[in-house]
This record gives structure tokens, sequence and C-alpha cells, in this order.
């Protein structure tokens, strides 16, 4: 296969209208661009978000999301509940549920009783009306998946990365295993809505340049979001890494991810990605939640010049190892190493449980400051560094400093959760931001219609 081709139940944007209502022959062409449903009003005086004017089209656009968005939180609602949850009017809802059942994005699922009157019919997303590819790149590790529109994994491939690969050839891996991929999950949806790319930062998320990441030498301005859709022929998408978490863990936590949260995402490096106000916060230029910056002020850090620098314990799975050696652990070299070292903690080895807990109070500082910074109640731990073996570990120490050191701890308590996502968080991620672009509501708020009535 030489490119991927995409083909779906639709886009956002003004188009989404014309997709969803005009049933399967209303495709997009392959290579067509995702576009950003509408944007957020601004917030006047701490009250709703003052909308903004929009034709006929884009309300239906941004309708049909909501009513998508309502049913993907619920799992399986009927248009009822779709109604009093979304502020539409059951006209509308009846109208734009009958548009998508349609075009194939949505099904039926068995008649409930209402009591006295006519029976419900539950709706759901049907798995195979979408699928999306997510790449993540890693210093260590390329993975690749295949994901449906329920979250359902299709498809997953890992390549080890050599030491300071060429950004080329990882170029040409990243192609090659995505297009491996799509032909494996062709079969259960043929519906390829586009590809998502996780990758550390920092980046330039509108020109899809990764810049001068930490852990990559001499990878300078890859144009990572031009050179995979030139070689794929398809529309990508790239996010940070902590980002792209943040946004599975949104689309596929449904309902108890529904709140304002911060993912925390420890990896090979550290970082946080937030939804705030009801959506996705990148930040001006795709870099927000830089979590060592803050960890290094807490520690005291800092350049000569009095600037943070790069706190050993924000490179999580490295700076494990080397203490666990510096400890007398005999820790076998290779990739397993980091494995190695937690699933003696797990076993109870009194060394390496304290490594594992002095590397987590310190990410725990970073972490108390983004909740005094963002003033949320719900905290996401997870990303490849949090094992089973330790994931405990982690969550004590942090859920201790995000409860003990904000200045507002004793107006609220932090739920502090482990992650729905596996170590493919990014990856997974990844395929979510492609589902994020294409279905999700933005108008800054996700509870309420654009206007009551329209379609």
């Amino acid at each position: 296969m030489n490119a991927l081709s995409v083909s779906g139940p639709g886009v956002s944007g003004p188009d989404a209208r014309q997709t969803f209502g005009g049933g399967p022959e209303r495709r997009p062409r392959a290579g067509r661009p995702l576009q950003a449903g509408p944007a957020p009003g601004r917030r006047e005086g701490g009250t709703r978000p003052a909308l903004r004017a929009f034709n006929q089209l884009a309300l239906g656009s941004y309708n049909e999301k909501l009513v998508i968005e309502s049913i993907r939180q619920a799992v399986s609602t009927s248009r009822v509940e779709i109604a009093e949850r979304t502020g539409l009017t059951p006209q509308a809802v009846s109208r734009i549920t009958r548009n998508l059942l349609t075009s194939g994005l949505l099904t039926e699922d068995a008649r409930q009783p209402a009591g006295a009157g006519k029976p419900r019919v539950p709706l759901r997303l049907r798995p195979d009306a979408g699928s999306a590819i997510g790449v993540h790149l890693d210093p260590k590790m390329i993975t690749v998946v295949a994901v449906d529109l329920c979250g359902d994994l299709l498809d997953q491939r890992h390549l080890p990365l050599p030491e300071q690969p060429d950004p080329q050839w990882c170029l040409a891996q990243m192609t090659r295993l995505a297009q491996e991929s799509a032909e494996a999950a062709h079969p259960a949806s043929a519906a390829l809505l586009g590809v998502g790319v996780a990758v550390p930062g920092p980046l330039d998320t509108r020109a899809g340049l990764l810049l001068d990441p930490p852990l990559f030498r001499d990878w300078k301005h890859v144009a990572l979001k031009s050179e995979l859709a030139a070689r794929l022929d398809v529309t990508v998408i790239v996010e940070k890494d902590s980002t792209a978490a943040a946004i599975g863990e949104r689309w596929l936590g449904a309902a108890d991810r529904a709140d304002d949260f911060v993912y925390l995402y420890l990896g090979a490096g550290v970082g946080s990605g937030a939804f705030l106000n009801g959506d996705v916060y990148r930040g001006r230029t795709g870099n927000a939640g830089e979590v060592g910056q803050l960890c290094a002020i807490a520690t005291g850090w800092l350049t000569p010049e009095g600037g943070p620098t790069l706190v050993p314990e924000c490179a999580p799975t490295s700076t494990v190892v080397d203490r666990a050696r510096a400890a007398g652990m005999v820790v076998p070299p290779g990739d397993a190493a980091y494995e190695w070292v937690c699933e003696a903690a797990g076993r109870g080895d009194r060394r390496a449980v304290e490594v594992i807990e002095e590397v987590a109070r310190v990410i725990g500082l970073g972490a108390a400051g983004l909740i005094d910074l963002l003033d949320v109640e719900q905290l996401i731990i997870g990303g490849p560094a949090v094992l089973p073996a330790v994931a405990d570990i982690y969550h004590r120490q942090i859920a201790a400093a995000v409860n003990g050191f904000p200045m507002a701890r004793h107006l609220r308590e932090v739920e502090v959760a482990q992650s729905h996502l596996n170590r493919a968080a990014a990856a997974v991620g990844a395929a979510s931001s492609v589902f994020h672009e294409v279905f999700t509501p933005s108008l800054g708020s996700r509870t309420r219609a654009a206007h009551p009535d329209a379609v």
C-alpha cells in the first residue's frame, strides 16, 4: 500500500453537516485536511462563553458534534436523554440522530421500556464507523496503533530505536508501520479518518515541526507533519505526547473523565496535558505543560544565570536505573533495566522502593505547582513509566504532594487517579486526537447547544 486512504462518516467544520446528513455517498476525498470546529467565544465576568454568530451550516455541525459527544460519554443513551443533557429540542435531536443513523455513524440498541409511554431506543456509536492511526515517537521506541471509534485497539506495533536515530530513517519507519497497521485494521474498520503523531516537546504544532527535543541529538526543525502527510497521503495531526495522552484519556475515559483534569505523563521525560473549561489546552504554541521547569524551581536546580535546568527526576526511567545502581543494586543492562527495578520494588526491595519514592516526590512538587496554577480537582497519572508494580508508589507520593502543598489545599481535595490507558497512552492518545478534531464540539462549552432548535 503506497498511501493511506481516508473515508469516514465526516469531518468537522462547515462540511460536517453535509457529510453527516448526506449519507454514505458523501465522503471526504483522500487526504482532505481535517478542519477545526467553531472557535470558542470569550468568557465575560466568569459567565458562560459569549457565543459568536454562526451561520446555519456551522450551527448544524456544532450540534451534531454535541449529540455525538453526549452519546460517547454515556456509551448508550436515548434521544430523550440526549435532549435533556444537551439542551437541544427533541425535534432537533430526532433530526440529527436520523442523519447520523443514515450516515452509519450511530446504531440502535434494543428498545427499553419507558413506563406507559413509547419504548426508548438507545443509541451508541458504531465502532467500525471510524478508525485512526496513532504514532508515538519516543527516544527509545516507535509505537503505532490502530484504534476504532469506541477506543478498541485494532492493531499495535513496536520498533526499538538505535542510539541517536537519524530523523529520515525514523520517518521512513513511522510511514511503514502506519501503512502496515492500517492494512491490518482495514477489515475491522474501513473508515480511516487520519493519523495522529505524539512526540516529545518542544514543537511547533501549527507547522508540525519537532524543534530540538532534549533526548534527540541533531533533531532540529524536523518537518514531521508535512513529511508524513506527503508519504502517507492522509491528514496528519501532531501533538505533544502528554497532550495526546490527555486527549486519549478524555475520549476513552467517557463519563468519569468528563470534568476538567490534568494528565501527568511519565515516560522517558515528564510532561502534562490538560482539559480546561471543557476542551484540551495546548497553549499558544502547543507546548503547555512543561512540568520539568516547575520541578527545577521547586528543588533549586538552576543554571548559573538563575534559570531552571533539567531535573534528573524528570527523566524517570533513566534516573531510577542510575540511582538503583548507585544504591548497590545489580541492575541488568539494556532496555529492560527500568522494568527490572520496578519489579524489585513491587516485591518489596527496600532500595528499589526508596529510589522510586525519591523520584516520585520530586515529580509531585511539579504536580503541586500545576494544581496551584490551574486549580483543578482531578489529576491523572499515566505513561510508560507507570508500570503496575510501582503505580501505587507514584500514586501515594504525588497524591500527598498535590493535596499537601498547594495554597488552596483546604478548599478542595484533588482526586488522583490512574490512567485508563496502558503503556501505549501516547500512541492511543495520538489516534484519539484525530477523533477529537473531527467529532468534539468546541465553543468553550461542552454541555449546552449553540441553539436549541438548530440541526
